[in-house]
C-alpha cells in the first residue's frame, strides 16, 4: 500500500527512504477514518474457508519496538495503516484466529528484512537484529508441529544478504525466503540491482530454498518492470517454487498490477524459465470500498483480475489475508468471497490451492 510521503524528520530517521516504503506495502490496512465493514462470518454466500493462508505476519517485540519508535517519531509516516499493526498481536493470536476462520495451516513471512537498508555497508547492529528476528519466526515454526511454516526475511540488495543466507541455508524450521523487493527499493531499470538479485535467485535455486516476493515498490510499475523481473531474474530458479505476492502488485487491482500479472500470464502461458512452480498469492487485492477508493482500484478492476486469473489458470493462485493487516482473518476471507466476482466452485478451489512448497 501506499502512503503519504514523510517529512524531513522521516527521512532523517529511517536510515534508508527504502525502509520508509516498506511500512506501506507490508502493511494493507483501512485508512483512518475509513473503517472497513466487513460482514459476519455467517453472513458469506459460501462458509469455506482456505485450507492455508499464504501470507500472515507475526513479529517479535524487536519489529514492534521498531514499528513503535518510528510513529513515534513520525506520526504521518502510517497514515494510510490501520491501527491493528500497534496491537502488538502474538503467536497465540495469530492461531486463534485462524482458528476461528477454519485456516489448517500459515505461511509466517519474517519481516526481519525491515531492520538492513540497501547497499554495500555494514551494519552489525541491524544485522543483528535481523537474525534475532528471523529466528524469532523460525522458533515460531519449530514450536507448531508443522502448522506453521516460516520463511525468513532477507533483503537481497543488502551487504549481509549473503551471510544471512548461509546462516539460514538448511536449517529446519527454513521452508523459504521472503523477499520484500519494494522496502529494499528495487528497481527493474537498473542494471546492477537486476544482475544481484538474478545472483541471489540462482543461489536459491541451488540451496533449493523457495521464495515468496512482494515486488512492487512505489515507483514505476506495470508490464514492463515485470517483464524485466521475469525474463532476468525468475529465469534462474528452474523448477524452485516462487510465489508472487499481493496479485503481482500491493494493494488493490489498480492498472499497474493488472499489467504485471498480465506478464507473469504471459510467460506462464509460454512455459518461460521459472513459471514451472510459480504462483501468485491474492491477499490485499481485495479491500474494503473506502480504501480501495482512495487506492485507485474498484470493482470493475477486480472483474478484470478475475478474467486473468482464469485465463492463466485458478491453480496458480493461492489464499492469504496478511494478517494483521487488514483485521480478523475470517472477516477477511468473507470479504474477499463477497467481492471477487467468482462462481462457488472457483471459491473452492482456490480454498484448496497450496503452494507447491507446502505439497
Amino acid at each position: 500500500m501506499r502512503i503519504r510521503k514523510g517529512s524531513k524528520d522521516v527521512a532523517a530517521y529511517l536510515p534508508h527512504r527504502a525502509l520508509f516504503a516498506t511500512f506501506a506495502a507490508l502493511y494493507l490496512a483501512p485508512l483512518p477514518g475509513c473503517v472497513a465493514h466487513f460482514p459476519a462470518s455467517n453472513e458469506a454466500e459460501d462458509a469455506t474457508a482456505p485450507l492455508v493462508d499464504h501470507h500472515v505476519h507475526i513479529g517479535s517485540v524487536l519489529i514492534q519496538d521498531h514499528i513503535e519508535r518510528v510513529r513515534e517519531k513520525a506520526p504521518n509516516a502510517f497514515e494510510h495503516l490501520s491501527e491493528d499493526i500497534f496491537s502488538r498481536p502474538s503467536v497465540a493470536d495469530a492461531l486463534r484466529l485462524l482458528d476461528e476462520a477454519g485456516v489448517e495451516q500459515i505461511v509466517l513471512l519474517s519481516t526481519a528484512y525491515m531492520f538492513v537498508q540497501s547497499g554495500s555497508e555494514h551494519d552489525p547492529e541491524a544485522e543483528k537484529l535481523m537474525r534475532a528476528e528471523n529466528k524469532f519466526s523460525v522458533d515460531t515454526a519449530l514450536a507448531s508441529n508443522g502448522r506453521i511454516k516460516t520463511f525468513v526475511g532477507i533483503n537481497p540488495l543488502a551487504a549481509n544478504a549473503d551471510d544471512e543466507f548461509a546462516y539460514w541455508q538448511g536449517r529446519p524450521g527454513v521452508s523459504g525466503i521472503k523477499l520484500h523487493l519494494g522496502g529494499a527499493g528495487f528497481e527493474a531499470n537498473q542494471p546492477e540491482q537486476v544482475g544481484t538479485l538474478a545472483v541471489f535467485f540462482a543461489r536459491a535455486r541451488k540451496a533449493n530454498m523457495p521464495l515468496i516476493v512482494h515486488l512492487r515498490g512505489g515507483g514505476e510499475y506495470g508490464g514492463a518492470e515485470a517483464k524485466i523481473f521475469i525474463d532476468q531474474v525468475l529465469s534462474q530458479v528452474g523448477d524452485l517454487p516462487v510465489q508472487i505476492a499481493h496479485g503481482a502488485g500491493y494493494a488493490g487491482a489498480d492498472p499497474g498490477t493488472i499489467a504485471a500479472l498480465t506478464a507473469f500470464g504471459d510467460a506462464i502461458a509460454r512455459r518461460a524459465p521459472g513459471t514451472k512452480n510459480l504462483v501468485v498469492d491474492i491477499s490485499g487485492v481485495v479491500l474494503p470500498d473506502a480504501t480501495a477508493a482512495a487506492l485507485g482500484s474498484n470493482d470493475a478492476q477486480l472483474a478484470e483480475f478475475v478474467a486473468l486469473m482464469r485465463r492463466i489458470g485458478l491453480d496458480r493462485f493461492v489464499i492469504g489475508s496478511d494478517w494483521p493487516a487488514i483485521g480478523n482473518p475470517s472477516a477477511y476471507f468473507t470479504l474477499m468471497r463477497a467481492k471477487l466476482p467468482v462462481t462457488d466452485a472457483e471459491w473452492a478451489q482456490l480454498c484448496r490451492n497450496r503452494a507447491p512448497y507446502l505439497r
